[in-house]
């Protein structure tokens, strides 16, 4: 139970946020990071990589996954 109430936390606290990182995605999506990384580098996820290990999804794009 205290797994669940964690990710609930976090699912809250991304929910707030307009730009989300490859983990955050993940999360959001049920998946990998690594499974993240790959949509991004195909092309279905659109990303900014402002450095090292700093990639950002707008969370817009990702609603757009599921239209």
């Amino acid at each position: 139970m205290e797994t669940k109430g964690k990710v609930n936390i976090a699912l809250e606290k991304i929910k707030k946020k307009e730009f989300l990182n490859v983990e955050e995605v993940a999360l959001l999506l049920n998946c990998s990071k690594r499974t993240v990384y790959s949509h991004i580098r195909n092309g279905s996820i659109h990303a900014v990589n402002l450095g090292h290990r700093l990639t950002r999804i707008k969370k817009s794009t990702l609603d757009g996954l599921f239209e």
